[in-house]
């Protein structure tokens, strides 16, 4: 073993590793910045749905930092990327801002719903059909009956 190899010198780091890394950082500091940012209402308590989006934004912050770290310590420096199957992430992309872009005529839930569904079928597997029904239907009542009801948050 030489010196080099206990010191990694000369290591190259991953660079499309580091932008994601970055990328999600940025990201996730600013969702938390706007999520702070928020005006106060009845439920931006410890435990109400105004709470919700200062967590999300902390819990992508801390993950996003841990990628970053983990990265720039090389631990995917010896993995090749496999981009035979990034058109699927092109596609969920796509299917979501479409579905999205629905929410005044069909609402948030049944958007939500849609989208899930479709994006399931992308992914090969048994018994495509019921999964992706599953997925929407699961996702359409997590928004009707928790969001909604229980919360109490509009849905457009």
């Amino acid at each position: 073993m030489s010196d080099r190899d206990i010191n990694q010198a000369g290591r190259v780091f991953p660079v499309s590793d580091l932008i994601a890394g970055v990328a999600c950082l940025a990201g996730c500091v600013a969702f938390l910045m706007l999520a702070l940012a928020l005006p106060a209402g009845h439920s931006t308590g410890d435990t109400g749905p105004g709470a919700l989006p200062v967590q999300v934004g902390i819990f992508g912050t801390i993950c996003s930092l841990a990628y970053l770290v983990i990265t720039m310590r090389g631990a995917f420096a010896d993995e090749q990327g496999d981009f035979s199957r990034a058109h699927r992430a092109l596609v969920a992309f796509l299917i979501f801002v479409i579905c999205l872009a629905g929410v005044n005529w069909i609402g948030l839930p049944l958007s939500i719903a849609a989208a899930s569904g479709l994006v399931t079928l992308l992914f090969p597997g048994e018994r495509r059909l019921l999964r992706a029904g599953a997925t929407g239907l699961g996702l359409w009542l997590i928004a009707v009956l928790l969001f909604g009801k229980l919360l109490g948050l509009p849905m457009p």
